[in-house]
């Protein structure tokens, strides 16, 4: 996910141009998410480049056998977030929208198995942050990062948070994984 100031497709379409890349779709303006694919070594990695309007960020995803050589060409041209540093910044933010950003880039930039460290940044943010937006965003990035014990932790704001909308948008994100998962 890109740092910092916000990019634009241009950004990663430098990328594209200096390593190669097919454009294999292009998306469609105004279309929440924007999304723009390539295909890359060969067309076994493919690359999307996401304007992400429910969080607010713009991001890159790679998917295929040999992804490590497309992530370093990525990285040596635009400056992302490293689940590391996401974490950081969500352990120490004290701005709202700065929390919200670093609890996005921290899902958003997460891979693998559940890292015993996000999950204990997530709870704790849910339960001790008196703002619902802030709760409501542990929600959202729930939704991109499900692991077991962030959907637990969703379970619970969906039964016991103080605010309506919170515990309703909850159970909309469990009800969703639940038939993802059928």
């Amino acid at each position: 996910m890109f740092k910092q100031r916000p990019m634009d497709r241009t950004v990663l379409s430098q990328v594209t141009w200096d390593f190669d890349w097919d454009l294999v779709d292009v998306g469609r303006i105004g279309e929440d998410p924007y999304v723009d694919v390539w295909l890359a070594e060969n067309g076994s990695v493919e690359i999307r480049y996401v304007e992400d309007g429910v969080v607010g960020l713009s991001y890159v995803t790679l998917h295929g056998d040999e992804v490590r050589p497309v992530r370093q060409q990525v990285e040596s041209m635009c400056e992302l977030w490293s689940s590391g540093e996401a974490l950081a910044e969500l352990r120490t933010a004290t701005d709202r929208n700065d929390r919200l950003r670093a609890l996005y880039a921290a899902a958003l930039s997460a891979s693998g198995a559940p890292d015993p460290s996000l999950v204990d940044a997530f709870r704790t943010i849910a339960r001790h942050d008196g703002d619902p937006g802030v709760r409501q965003a542990v929600v959202v990035a729930t939704g991109y990062l499900p692991w077991p014990e962030l959907v637990e932790l969703v379970r619970e704001l969906g039964e016991h948070d103080p605010v309506d909308h919170v515990r309703h948008n909850a159970s909309v994100l469990l009800d969703g994984l639940h038939k993802h998962a059928s």
